[in-house]
């Protein structure tokens, strides 16, 4: 494909991608449908090679329509006669087990619409690389893998041909984990997280992760280079402290020789485009690099221990007391940075209490959410203090 979208190699799996990929978890928060593949036909229009999606990327849009991520990159990608070259396909499962690598495995083939022909893996004409993730490592997920051997499971499942590329995602704090994966020798490509706001699974973190990782040949998906989807309304509150921009943001991630790719989760056109002219800028200085880490790190901190609203906790796990309780921390979590600033945060008071269904009130602790948190926060202390802040 022509594109004017610039490539970097993909580890040592000898593939190059673009530097800007598309990330699908926020398909599920569009309009519906229809909007979800005119973006993921304008990201191919691009010349972009890499989309990220997972099984779990699954939710009801704006007009109440189911939608789920995977179902829609396959059926924008059956629907292509005009690629050229092999498009990467990055999904994942919530599995740590062989009998749950299998199930999941198999949903998200038949959900992205995967066939095996020649040897090769298609989408419909589509040839495609696959890389399959073990979703989220961490603690209490590690125990199991290594309990009951699915990474060696997973590599037979890999040599048969099922998928290209092993691999995995995990989060802030899983350092241990991290390392442990990328040891094993068994992976080929790892997504972890990193911005100018959070350099802690990077260089400023005690385990370099991302160095590592380099090191030991995985290609780098860069996921929450803009710190999460609560990012785009806490710029407002904090500008004025931190004037960072979007493109800044993306730029700071790219300068990073370790990252292969930025995984921009883009909701609109218009946002992805956006991406690609800033990919397009020169790369930042080293100068250019430090002065957006000054600035970021007079803010950073009011980052710390909040809710991102990145929504992976509902994709397993159901409030049985029916809270939408990322909604209510994200209005939590800026309120507490306008407090912070000095800036009236009356409004997100009123945002709180004009919301519809239960409220932090309806809480009973029971503490189901925080098993399925990727960043290790204790919603339901959390929540109690969003009720004294929010609540009249």
């Amino acid at each position: 494909m022509q594109t004017k979208v610039k490539r970097r190699p993909f580890g040592n799996t000898g593939l190059m991608v673009s530097e800007v990929a598309l990330g699908a978890m926020n398909l599920r928060m569009l309009k519906d449908s229809d909007q979800a593949r005119a973006l993921v036909h304008y990201v191919l229009d691009q010349g972009v090679n890499l989309i990220d999606t997972a099984r779990a990327y699954n939710g009801v849009t704006q007009s109440g329509e189911p939608l789920e991520s995977e179902q829609i990159v396959g059926q924008v990608l059956r629907s292509r006669t005009d690629i050229d070259e092999p498009i990467v396909i990055v999904t994942k499962g919530h599995a740590y087990t062989p009998e749950g690598f299998d199930e999941d495995f198999s949903a998200s083939m038949k959900a992205l619409g995967v066939e095996k022909r020649g040897g090769k893996l298609y989408i419909g004409q589509v040839e495609i690389k696959l890389v399959y993730f073990f979703h989220g490592i961490k603690q209490d997920r590690w125990q199991p893998m290594v309990e009951t051997n699915v990474i060696e499971y997973a590599k037979k499942r890999q040599a048969a041909g099922d998928f290209t590329y092993l691999g995995f995602s995990a989060h802030y704090g899983d350092g241990e984990q991290i390392k442990a994966a990328i040891d094993t020798g068994a992976m080929q490509v790892v997504e972890l997280p990193y911005n100018v706001y959070n350099r802690s699974i990077g260089e400023d973190g005690a385990f370099d992760a991302l160095s590592y990782a380099h090191a030991h040949g995985l290609a780098i998906v860069n996921m929450k280079c803009f710190n999460g989807n609560g990012m785009v309304p806490a710029t407002k509150i904090i500008q004025e402290v931190c004037n960072i921009g979007h493109g800044d943001m993306l730029r700071f991630s790219l300068s990073n020789p370790n990252i292969s790719c930025v995984d921009a989760g883009a909701r609109y056109i218009e946002e992805f485009q956006a991406d690609i002219d800033a990919s397009l800028l020169e790369p930042l200085t080293a100068q250019e690099r430090q002065a957006l880490k000054d600035k970021a790190d007079r803010v950073s901190g009011l980052f710390t221990d909040i809710c991102r609203e990145c929504m992976h906790c509902l994709e397993k796990f159901e409030c049985p007391q029916g809270i939408h309780f990322p909604t209510i921390l994200g209005i939590h979590a800026r309120y507490s940075m306008a407090k912070a600033l000095g800036v009236d945060a009356q409004a997100y008071r009123k945002q709180y209490q004009e919301l519809s269904g239960p409220l932090a009130d309806a809480c009973v602790g029971c503490g189901g959410c925080s098993a399925w948190c990727e960043y290790h926060l204790d919603i339901p202390a959390m929540m109690q203090k969003a009720l004294a802040d929010l609540d009249e």
